[in-house]
Order: structure tokens, then C-alpha cells, then sequence
């Protein structure tokens, strides 16, 4: 089990989840966001979520003494949106990044605590106990776009015999 893996189910949880607008999933930092990329022509919002892992913590748990037990790895993951909207109107982009965001959220809920996962796999629970969301901004660009960014934060938990 790795930060790896909890990045890919995380993102493919995500992206299979055809939300609207949502064009492109990265589970590392991409060099470049290209927001054409995977967009419906005429689309006037395009939107990319990257997954993050801002911190970790571990802890032993021991269950049938000194040398026998389970080890919890807590992952802080921040789902990034980056949103880049070329409507005339910066309520209509507004309107379009609180779907994203809402969608996003829908979407980690309706996983159960495993993102949809067998049992025994890479995450024993995710998005419990909560959801945080964090909001930049929204500011326009010298082309005239609107861009805005949110960071969806929940935590991701792996159990592990140690």
C-alpha cells in the first residue's frame, strides 16, 4: 500500500464519475494545464482536479501484543479544482464552479467509506468523518477568462498489519 495507489483511487473514483465540466484528472502536478484538453467544443467552463497529499500521519495499533498489530496511515488529501471559465457573465462561471465543487462532493459521498473499493483494498475509509472545502478568489485573466480554484479536503485512511 502506497500514497501512490490512494492517489489513483482517489482519482479514477473521480474521473469515472463524468462530471460535468470536470475535463481532466491528474494525480501528480502536471507541468502545464491545458483546459482544451478533453473539452466539449463550445464548452465555456473547463475545469481540472489534480490529486494532492498535503500531509500524513501513522500510528500503531496493538492488538495481540508488543510484536503483533495494525498500523492506521491517515492521508490529508486535497482534491484542487482549477477552473477556468470564458462566459460573458463572471455569475454564469460562478454558477458553473459551484457544480463542479457540488458534484465533486456528491461524488465522494456516494462511495461508502471505500470510494466504491472491496474490502480489503487500498482504503479502509475515505471522506469520513468529514469534508472541508477551501475557495481562492475567482479573478479574471489578461484573455478575459474567469479562473477559480477550490481544494476539497478529506482524509483517506489505510489499515495495515504491522
Amino acid at each position: 500500500m502506497s500514497r501512490q495507489q490512494v492517489r489513483e483511487a482517489v482519482g479514477t473514483w473521480i474521473a469515472d464519475a463524468g462530471i460535468t465540466n470536470l475535463n481532466q484528472v491528474f494525480t501528480s502536478h502536471p507541468k502545464r494545464i491545458n483546459f482544451e484538453q478533453n473539452a466539449p467544443v463550445g464548452s465555456p467552463t473547463r475545469a481540472a482536479g489534480l490529486v494532492f497529499i498535503q500531509g500524513e500521519t501513522e500510528e500503531r495499533i496493538a492488538v495481540g501484543g508488543a510484536y503483533d498489530g495494525w498500523k492506521r496511515i491517515d492521508y490529508d488529501v486535497m482534491f484542487q479544482l482549477f477552473i477556468h471559465s470564458m462566459h460573458a457573465y463572471s455569475q454564469d462561471a460562478m454558477d458553473d464552479f459551484d457544480a463542479i465543487v457540488d458534484a465533486v462532493k456528491d461524488r465522494l459521498r456516494s462511495g461508502g467509506h471505500r470510494l466504491g473499493l472491496p474490502d480489503g483494498s487500498v482504503i479502509w475509509q475515505a471522506a469520513e468523518p468529514g469534508i472541508q472545502v477551501q475557495y481562492g478568489e475567482p479573478k479574471t485573466n489578461d484573455g478575459g477568462a474567469t479562473e477559480i480554484w477550490a481544494g476539497v479536503e478529506f482524509t483517506v485512511t489505510q489499515m495495515i498489519q504491522a
